[in-house]
C-alpha cells in the first residue's frame, strides 16, 4: 500500500467514497475495514460489491444476516 496520508485517511471513512473503486482499492478498503459490518460501513458495501461484480469475491448463500 503506497498511499498518502490523505489517501489513508480518506480510506479510514466509512461513508461511501465520492468515486468509483478500482478492485485494488477495494480490496484495500476490505483490509482496512475488516472488523466493519456491510450493513453499518458503506465504504466496506460498496468494496464488497466492487469485488463481487469483478468476481474475486462469491457471496455465501448459505449465510443469514
Amino acid at each position: 500500500m503506497g498511499n498518502t496520508v490523505l489517501e489513508l485517511l480518506d480510506m479510514a471513512d466509512h461513508a461511501t467514497p465520492a468515486a468509483l473503486l478500482t478492485v485494488a482499492k477495494a480490496r484495500e478498503s476490505m483490509y482496512v475495514h475488516r472488523a466493519c459490518s456491510t450493513d453499518h460501513c458503506r465504504r466496506k458495501a460498496l468494496a464488497a460489491n466492487t469485488l463481487i461484480v469483478a468476481g474475486r469475491i462469491v457471496p455465501d448463500s448459505s449465510r443469514r444476516h
